[in-house]
């Protein structure tokens, strides 16, 4: 082999008397055979020769990457014994010497890597790309966030994206001399970023919005996993003891669910902190105080009658206990008054069934959204399901065997059963063959479509259905999914269902909550309006 490759004979010695011989030859032999050329042989044997001249490949020893990269900046000090040393920089010379070595010692299984770094090999085919991410800072950090990130679906193209990125945001935020990351430097360091120049792909003075976006969702979502994010203190508020009292009174005394209780608890926690900027103790509140603080939000923050209802009660609850509890003085609590709101005052405000079609009709096509935003509205508008009931439906909640769907509702927690409509069950059963990543761990039905693969949100599904209103002309007071249950309701209503139908269909505790559909039942108001009763005055 090396008589063809060397004519002279003092270069020919110097390549047969350096160690591992055979593995070199037999390595050569094999590029000969995928008919590489004279040239490129060549190249290969003078950097192998420098490969065993600069490692350590003594007794079968497994070489780690960092050993090659540490030869490779060794030699390249002395690159003046590079046959190519005029035209040849000395990045050019290190990524071949980690290159050939690095395929070589491959070849002959004398590398030497952690098991983790493999999700790598996997992604990167270049030698220089993937020399470039084994050997940059924090690589067990980086591997940490690349496996959470496959283990939860991610293809290999945003794998690759994101490995490129946790590069970017070491080198802007100065990781390595930096133990914790504020918001504020991520932003900082994202803006930087977006204005970047020396980007091929990028317009002189062209400014990335979608580059900074990304920047700031990496950082702070890999940040906060390896816990180097700075936490950020929730704001102090007083009477931190009286409330988790109270909020224990809730869970274990009054057997509220966890939803009910987080949304007391935000309301209390607006509320003592309005009452802090008055007073510094609760036996020092008085009802003026009390009625400051509704009267603000409701000219400040543009309360709703039926929302200052709603606050009213859950402040004077809280009282009651603190009077209980001799915080603060009694009779408080009954002198909290709030805006009258009359029994069935309002109309429930929805679509027409033909608008509801029309929605159907914008979600057909092979679009893989288009066809989870169809399954998504048909629930929501053939079974007057609540947004929380979409989102929590499970796999196991669909029985395609006896065509049932098995719901379990969101006030009382009581169990469903609805017939399952062939429909309704195309759509979903589509939906879960067509764009559902079946291959992740959730059981939900409706699932993120990129990952990482988490059930859909109750956010998630309004801004799908209010997206898909938008354009229809159809002027509604809600776009989001109870607009499509009102809908469910008076369509029933206008086709002559009773009312208890009505509400064991919606699930309704009482026949006064479905009541007020009746004030919409608008075909049997159209047939009162068109009766001539000039015969009977």
């Amino acid at each position: 082999m090396f008589e063809k490759l060397n004519k002279r004979l003092f270069y020919r010695k110097i390549h047969l008397e350096a160690p591992l011989l055979r593995e070199r030859i037999a390595y050569l032999r094999n590029l000969e055979k995928r008919k590489r050329s004279y040239h490129y042989l060549k190249v290969v044997a003078t950097y192998l020769l420098l490969v065993v001249q600069h490692l350590d490949l003594k007794e079968n020893k497994q070489v780690p990457i960092t050993e090659i990269d540490k030869a490779a900046d060794g030699w390249i000090k002395h690159k003046y014994k590079h046959p190519r040393k005029n035209i040849a920089s000395a990045k050019y010379l290190k990524s071949l010497f980690v290159m050939f070595a690095t395929k070589w010692l491959t070849d002959i299984g004398r590398l030497k890597y952690p098991s983790e770094v493999g999700i790598l090999y996997k992604l990167y085919s270049r030698y220089h790309f993937l020399h470039k991410h084994l050997t940059a800072p924090m690589l067990q950090e980086r591997l940490k966030y690349l496996q959470y990130w496959k283990d939860n679906g991610a293809i290999p193209l945003t794998l690759k994206r994101i490995s490129a990125y946790l590069l970017l945001i070491i080198d802007y935020l100065n990781l390595e001399n930096k133990k914790i990351v504020t918001v504020a430097e991520i932003e900082k360091a994202a803006e930087k970023w977006a204005i970047a120049e020396n980007q091929h792909w990028r317009k002189p003075g062209e400014y990335s919005k979608f580059a900074k976006q990304r920047f700031i969702a990496d950082a702070t979502r890999w940040l906060k996993m390896i816990n180097r994010l700075e936490e950020v203190k929730p704001e102090e508020i007083k009477f931190v003891k009286e409330l988790s009292g109270y909020i224990n009174y809730m869970r274990h005394e009054q057997g509220l669910s966890e939803r009910t209780i987080l949304s007391r608890d935000f309301h209390l926690k607006n509320f003592l902190t309005l009452v802090s900027k008055v007073t510094d103790k609760l036996n020092k509140l008085d009802c003026l105080m009390i009625d400051g603080i509704i009267e603000h939000k409701q000219k400040i923050d543009n309360y709703a009658r039926v929302s200052i209802q709603d606050y009213t009660s859950i402040i004077r609850s809280f009282i009651r206990y603190a009077e209980h509890k001799k915080w603060c003085r009694r009779g408080l609590a009954a002198s909290i008054k709030t805006s009258r709101v009359y029994k069935h005052a309002s109309l429930p405000y929805g679509p027409s069934w033909e608008d509801v079609k029309k929605v159907l009709a914008k979600t057909e096509g092979k679009h893989p959204t288009s066809i989870r935003d169809r399954a998504i509205i048909m629930l929501l508008a053939v079974y007057g399901l609540r947004c929380s009931e979409v989102v929590n439906l499970k796999l196991d909640n669909l029985d395609w065997k006896n065509e049932l769907l098995h719901i379990t509702r969101a006030k009382e927690g009581k169990p469903q059963l609805f017939p399952l409509s062939k429909t309704v069950g195309n759509a979903i059963l589509r939906y879960i063959r067509e764009v559902r990543q079946n291959n992740c761990c959730q059981r939900n039905v409706f699932i993120c479509r990129r990952a990482p693969f988490r059930p859909l949100s109750t956010a998630g599904v309004y801004m799908i259905v209010k997206s898909r209103w938008h354009g229809l002309n159809v002027q509604l007071k809600h776009y989001g999914p109870h607009s499509l249950r009102h809908a469910c309701a008076t369509h029933l209503i206008n086709e002559g269902v009773s009312l208890k139908e009505i509400s064991d269909h919606l699930g309704h505790q009482s026949l006064e909550t479905t009541r007020i559909y009746a004030k919409v039942n608008l075909t049997e108001l159209r047939k009162i309006a068109d009766f001539d009763i000039g015969g009977l005055l």
